[in-house]
């Protein structure tokens, strides 16, 4: 496709991989290179070929034909070593284009399969969160997600477990899973018990062309938003948003290979900055949709022109509302902006 505008402010990939960046919307399971899914499924007595087919190469159908690919990826991730190892080596890599701040989440649930504790299974994923941080230039937090397809009894009962699991890097709950098929309704009663515990919300709403999910997650105490991208047409929607002082953590390859929006010229942010609501840019799954946050800025740029000064405020809203210590925002936000004026000031 030609780039829409022809005018381009033209960003540089070697500088945009080297300013300092946040993602707040990222699977460990679709993230974990594919190097790493290859060596655990050779662990496994899997064929490591078979693990090519977890990338997805073009769009999809629906969110439903996206979310097979974790199909292939679950299995090697059933030992404490194979979830050490895969969380390791997904924050070293992030760690390679300057993310500075990485908000993981992954459904312990899943990870069960070959007799493992939930408490056995976090554990292991934040013990490697400690040994990236302290290998790597990299604030890293836990986020996580109970799935919508299971019954709410199962989703309760992760939320006591959870409640007895001390650590400092568990920071937030989400809901992943079939949005179009466990509506927000369905799910309610465990999110306000999760409020009621002190945890911070964030939910996948408004991936599957359902603003009025949007609206009910935000009903429900959410703070930020996993894609939002369908409030596009709902005015309504958009104002709570505003009103609300929500961040949308928007994925734009994900959300192209979804078809939660057609097209990259098409694609909502600027809209969304201009009417004021808060934006940020996440890679959703690294693996699975073959990207990176440098890809995902580089994509914006060529097609809606995206800017330098677009990415600062992106990269601005990710880090105050993310989930972190006001001290790990503070020195994070001060990269920010001293990183990204300096290269505004020589690059516009």
């Amino acid at each position: 496709m030609k780039r829409k505008n022809n005018k381009q402010n033209i960003m540089k990939k070697h500088i945009v991989a080297k300013l300092p960046k946040v993602d707040l919307h990222c699977h460990l399971d679709g993230s974990v290179p594919l190097h790493t899914l290859k060596k655990l499924a050779i662990r496994e007595g899997i064929d490591p070929d078979i693990m090519n087919k977890a990338v997805l190469e073009d769009t999809c159908k629906d969110l439903k034909e996206y979310l097979n690919c974790f199909d292939i990826i679950i299995p090697v991730l059933q030992t404490a070593e194979n979830l050490f190892d895969a969380t390791y080596e997904t924050i070293k890599e992030i760690s390679k284009e300057n993310v500075r701040y990485l908000e993981l989440r992954f459904a312990p649930l899943l990870h069960l399969e070959k007799g493992l504790s939930v408490i056995q299974v976090l554990t292991s994923v934040c013990q490697a969160i400690e040994k990236a941080m302290n290998d790597y230039d990299i604030k890293v937090n836990l986020l996580i997600c109970a799935m919508r397809q299971h019954d709410n009894e199962t989703n309760f009962e992760l939320l006591k477990i959870l409640h007895q699991f001390e650590n400092k890097h568990l920071v937030g709950f989400d809901f992943a899973g079939d949005e179009a098929a466990f509506n927000n309704q369905k799910i309610a009663p465990v999110v306000r018990q999760a409020k009621e515990k002190g945890m911070q919300i964030t939910l996948h709403s408004g991936e599957c062309g359902c603003p009025h999910e949007v609206v009910e997650a935000i009903k429900l105490g959410a703070t930020r938003i996993g894609h939002g991208v369908a409030i596009k047409d709902n005015l309504d929607a958009l104002e709570m948003c505003l009103a609300n002082n929500i961040l949308l953590e928007m994925c734009p390859i994900s959300n192209i290979q979804t078809q939660a929006i057609k097209s990259f010229e098409e694609y909502p942010i600027k809209y969304f900055m201009k009417k004021g609501i808060l934006c940020s840019i996440n890679t959703d799954n690294r693996t699975v949709s073959n990207t990176s946050l440098t890809k995902e800025y580089m994509i914006l740029n060529h097609y809606i022109n995206f800017n330098y000064r677009e990415m600062k405020q992106v990269n601005i809203n990710a880090i105050s509302h993310s989930f972190a210590t006001p001290t790990t925002k503070k020195d994070v936000y001060q990269r920010i902006i001293t990183e990204f004026d300096s290269v505004i000031e020589a690059e516009e």
